[in-house]
């Protein structure tokens, strides 16, 4: 810095606010708590005022001080919301972030910065641009109401109205910030602003509405969504609104920049397509979805590659409608937009065509997509696809036809799309212009023109495009810093002071590194009309080139040999040469451009003709004279520098009013504020820049009400008396006098005071001091006052508190003894109460106690003969089960044993059998054992039958007998339960019937168990003897066969009686 540091240094004391740098609020306060001067070395130590335990510490030798950069100092907190900067005090980058940021949180977007109107977005609705508010703000000065965009737009036009002059409006800022809306809102205030009527939109002219409707247009067209804004320009514009001699809208016309061809072909992740594809997929009609074979947007190739299609909170089908009647508010016709449709589903479908091959393309000649686009742009399939495939390349002698790569065919068909797509845009924006242009030239008087463009870009990738941009940002920073170069000056001959030339940091040599003779762009456009030029080609041109000069501003990488740095104001930038070529080229093959105008489709052919007809020959020429034409086919950066020269030449000859949008956050949340991301913002758009010509200068300047208001304090009350009617500029000038003693720091106008950057600090310090020793003298006395008067005040309530304290012990003595005779006739009285309640309650406690024990003592002696009966009864139960099943097992174990000697015996008697089975004696005589055997089993079975037919009707019996128990049970029981009752002692007489009943009934259930159980003996027993007459059939059938070679007959004779023996044994046995 300079030497004034030396007296700013004296401002820094106990209490000073400061800025220093962070590197997540940007920037942070802090307080100073102690200031250390010696000899030779100053020390400053502050508190962070968001973190205690964090200090910022100041050092510096007093030699190196007027070059030391000391910390930016903290406005009062009265003018941190000014709502114009340059009212600050200490206008620093700091304070100007720290206001911006303070208005913001109160929801005022709005911030002036001198000329310049700061635009913060807040990403959510405001109600700020009703028609209400239009015509607050029409007709109003500047300075009476808050800052708005209405303000520069009623500024603008009054401007012109008062100096006959045109004038522009410059919206500027990165994407995403609110150009496009700003832009916007300002032309439908030009439109709305003088209808003073409540009917708004539809007391309009007819040319206003037309105005307002080219929003919607260009929009659709030019738009489209991106990683940082949902409505993204793609393109530049600047709109001339056109008046009259009584300043009414007569027309208006549209220029555009550089519109972002490759958006068409390639969208990175999360972005869009141009918003028209999505509103035709989505709002085209069945018909018109069949004639153009229209599919969803994510089928088509050019719109799925980011696999984002859909915005939030936006319907693209409604969208298409207000597009669809914008075009007609300007005068296309449906038919015409029909064909402007049939072009873009042609582009959609040209996109699908599907190229392939390993080393040269190929196309089928049935590919859908192919034959849709040929058959919707009217040409011919075969010679389209003949020239996406191969190129011609045209000598002197001869032309030569070559196969193209895949990549290359793909280029091509891009560069195709790309090519109609553009002509479109221009075609749509020259019919704008026709329609909105006003027919007679001698009506218009003046115009107001808007420029939205974008902003300055820094990506992490940057090419042509970014490069194009933060070209046109060079320019308008360079005529921006005149401009604010040349008001300075203007203010001060306006002001007669004494000043020297202010010198600024100029971009002259950045802008000359890209458009000079040979610049960046002259040498782009050199490699571009070689035959075999490349992008590294170029990049070596440019580190040849600039070896030497523009070292400061052009810079080669130093881990890459394929891009290069350009020293921009804003920003250094890296921009990589890959594609700067093809994107500056941006050319169609001839042979491609002929069949295009050739086409059927008479909308495409009358749309190309206009704008290749220069470049088309008419008559046969020859090889040379084609290449030639050839060569000198404009580049797209050729035509963006001619383009924004005319621009700058306009602006130049207009009077410029600036709005500044910015875009607080990167998540375009609504009401968030990220200081790093406006900071770097504000550098960009170079309202920093402006702040820091104007502290080359005079930065502060105030005037002789507003300083002799402010700083009276600091003379003595005769200069400043009401009585005497002061002069104000005589006070102003003994302030300055008896205060600052260098004249270099101030200078005095006719009207404003103009101070050097900081000198209003030490005034600021001056002021403090005073109103502090004022304000120490004035609590001095004051608190001696308020002590004296707390004293009387004091000694005068004691004697009131005594007098009164006296009465109220006696009210309360006597109030006393009356509240103790009270007190004993009623414990009198309520000790007697309590007494008989006890008694009482006493009493019923102990007969209830009495009837209960009563009862549980009746109840426990008949459970336990209940229990008693019970055991008896399982007893009982349990020794005939126990009798029983000793019976059963020694029964069976005796049966077991007889049936294991009977098969014994039987075996022997087979082997006997056996040796006699030869003789028929022998045979007779098993014959007769076999009968009396099967006798004796008959008769056995009958017995048995016999018995459990018996057993059948004594467990038929039993069951009676329990049912008739069972009933005289319940009915006992039913009685025991009355007479429980009404008869307490007779419960033990009949519980004890109850309980022999009860025993009975238990008896009959064990005897009617154990006969069933024998039963089901019975019915073994039935079982094995079936199992037993099987084995006897068994050895029969085998003694059949033994002896059957011995006597025929008798063995026939055996069979029968055999036979008639089991018949009779079966019958027995179905029988029982």
């Amino acid at each position: 810095m300079t030497s004034s540091n030396l007296d700013l240094v004296q401002v820094y004391t106990k209490g000073v606010k400061a800025w220093f740098p962070d590197d997540t609020l940007g920037w942070t306060s802090a307080t100073v708590v102690s200031k250390e001067e010696q000899a030779e070395f100053i020390k400053i130590i502050f508190q962070d005022d968001n973190d205690s335990e964090k200090q910022h510490v100041f050092e510096s030798k007093k030699s190196e001080l007027p070059q030391a950069t000391l910390p930016p100092l903290r406005n009062p907190p009265k003018m941190e919301n000014t709502d114009d900067l340059t009212n600050l005090s200490y206008l620093n980058e700091p304070s100007v972030l720290h206001t911006i940021k303070t208005r913001y949180d109160q929801h005022h977007i709005y911030t002036y910065s001198g000329i310049v109107l700061i635009a913060a977005n807040p990403f959510a609705r405001v109600s700020l641009y009703d028609p209400e508010m239009i015509q607050k703000y029409s007709g109003s000065r500047r300075e009476d109401l808050e800052p708005h965009l209405f303000a520069i737009a009623e500024d603008a036009y009054r401007c012109m109205i008062r100096d006959n002059k045109n004038q522009t409006i410059i919206v500027s800022g990165e994407s995403g910030a609110g150009k496009t809306v700003s832009a916007k809102y300002i032309m439908r205030y030009f439109a709305t602003a003088d209808d003073t009527s409540s009917a708004g939109v539809e007391s309009m002219t007819e040319v206003e509405k037309q105005i307002l409707a080219t929003n919607p247009i260009m929009e659709a067209f030019g738009n489209a969504k991106t990683t940082r804004n949902d409505n993204s320009s793609r393109f530049g514009k600047y709109i001339e609104i056109e008046f009259d001699h009584q300043r009414n809208i007569v027309g208006a016309k549209i220029r555009t920049y550089l519109l972002e061809r490759s958006r068409l072909i390639f969208q990175p992740a999360t972005e869009r397509n141009y918003h028209i594809f999505y509103q035709l997929c989505a709002g085209a009609s069945d018909t018109e979805k069949k004639e153009l074979a229209l599919k969803e947007w994510s089928e088509f190739h050019y719109l799925n590659q980011s696999g984002t299609g859909v915005i939030p909170s936006v319907d693209d089908a409604q969208e298409f409608q207000e597009t669809k009647n914008a075009l007609v508010t300007i005068g296309v016709p449906p038919e015409v937009q029909a064909d402007i449709f049939r072009l873009l589903a042609a582009l959609l479908h040209l996109g699908d065509i599907e190229i392939g091959g390993r080393t040269d393309a190929s196309v089928a000649d049935d590919e859908p997509s192919l034959l849709k686009a040929t058959q919707l742009l009217g040409l011919d399939t075969m010679e389209f696809r003949k020239w996406i495939l191969r190129k011609q390349i045209v000598t002197r002698s001869e032309k030569i036809v070559s196969n193209l790569s895949v990549t290359q065919s793909q280029v091509v068909r891009d560069s195709v799309a790309k090519f109609i797509y553009a002509n479109l845009f221009d075609w749509l924006v020259t019919l704008i212009n026709k329609s909105l242009s006003c027919p007679q030239t001698d009506l218009i008087a003046n115009f107001i023109g808007v420029l939205d463009i974008y902003g300055f870009e820094h990506f992490q990738k940057n090419s042509f495009e970014q490069f194009c941009i933060n070209y046109a940002n060079e320019k308008l920073q360079q005529q921006f810093n005149q401009h604010v170069f040349k008001l300075e000056q203007e203010e001060y001959v306006k002001e007669q002071i004494d000043w020297k030339f202010i010198s600024f940091s100029d971009n002259q040599k950045c802008i000359e590194l890209i458009e000079s003779k040979m610049g960046i762009l002259s040498l782009l456009d050199e490699e571009s009309r070689l035959p075999s030029g490349t992008d590294q080609g170029f990049c070596n041109k440019l580190y040849q080139t600039f070896k030497t000069d523009y070292q400061d501003y052009f810079k080669k990488p130093r881990f890459s040999n394929n891009a290069f740095t350009v020293a921009h104001y804003a920003h250094d930038v890296q921009y990589e040469a890959e594609g700067f070529l093809d994107k500056n080229k941006d050319t169609v093959p001839d042979e491609l451009l002929n069949l295009l105008q050739a086409s059927q489709f008479t909308f495409l052919s009358d749309m190309l003709q206009p704008t290749t007809a220069p470049s088309t020959p008419t008559t046969e020429q020859p090889p040379v004279r084609k290449s030639m034409n050839q060569a000198k086919k404009p580049t797209l950066g050729s035509i963006f520098k001619l383009s924004l020269i005319n621009l700058m030449d306009t602006i130049g000859e207009t009077n410029v009013h600036y709005i500044r949008c910015i875009k607080p956050n990167e998540a375009k949340a609504a009401w968030e504020f990220d200081p790093n991301m406006v900071l770097s913002q504000l550098r960009a758009c170079g309202v920093l820049e402006t702040i820091r010509i104007s502290c080359e200068g005079y930065p502060t300047r105030w005037t002789f009400q507003d300083f002799a208001d402010r700083y009276y304090a600091l003379i003595p009350y005769s200069y400043w008396d009401p009585k005497s009617n002061p002069d104000v500029k005589q006070i102003c000038r003994v302030i300055l006098d008896t205060h600052v003693n260098d004249t270099n720091k101030y200078q005095i106008g006719l009207s404003k005071i103009f101070f050097r950057a900081g000198q209003l600090a030490y005034m600021e310090k001056l002021r403090s001091d005073k109103l502090n020793m004022c304000a120490t003298a004035i609590q001095k006395h004051a608190r001696r006052y308020l002590a004296r008067l707390h004293y009387m005040r004091v000694r005068k309530l004691v004697l009131m508190l005594q007098s009164v304290a006296r009465r109220e012990l006696g009210k309360q003595k006597l109030e006393l003894l009356r509240q103790e005779h009270a007190a004993t006739v009623i414990q009198t009285n309520w000790r007697r109460y309590i007494a008989r309640k006890r008694y009482l309650k006493i009493r019923g406690f102990i007969v209830q106690l009495e009837a209960v024990c009563r009862g549980w003592v009746a109840r426990k002696r008949h459970q336990v003969l209940k229990k008693e009966h019970a055991a008896i009864m399982i007893q009982k139960m349990a020794r005939g089960w126990i009798a029983r099943k000793r019976y059963q097992a020694i029964r069976q174990y005796v049966i077991s044993i007889q049936t294991c000697i009977r098969r014994r015996q039987a075996r022997k008697q087979l082997v006997m059998l056996r040796a006699e089975a030869r003789s028929v004696s022998h045979l007779k005589e098993a014959s007769y054992k076999l009968e009396s055997r099967v006798v004796d089993l008959i008769a056995n079975l009958t017995q048995q039958r016999e018995e459990k037919s018996k057993l059948k009707l004594q467990a038929i019996e039993i069951e009676n007998r329990i049912k008739n128990w069972i009933q005289t049970y319940d009915k006992v029981d039913q009685r025991a339960k009355s007479l429980e009752q009404n008869f307490g002692k007779q419960d033990e007489l009949e519980d004890s019937k109850w309980k022999e009943l009860k025993k009975k009934r238990e008896a009959l259930q064990n005897e009617y168990i154990s006969t069933l159980n024998k039963i089901k003996g019975q019915d073994k027993e039935l079982m094995r003897l079936k199992e037993e007459l099987l084995h006897q059939k068994d050895d029969v059938a085998k003694l059949k066969i033994a002896t059957k070679k011995t006597n025929e007959t008798d063995i026939i004779e055996l069979k029968n009686q055999i036979s008639a023996l089991k018949a009779a044994t079966e019958y027995k046995l179905f029988v029982q």
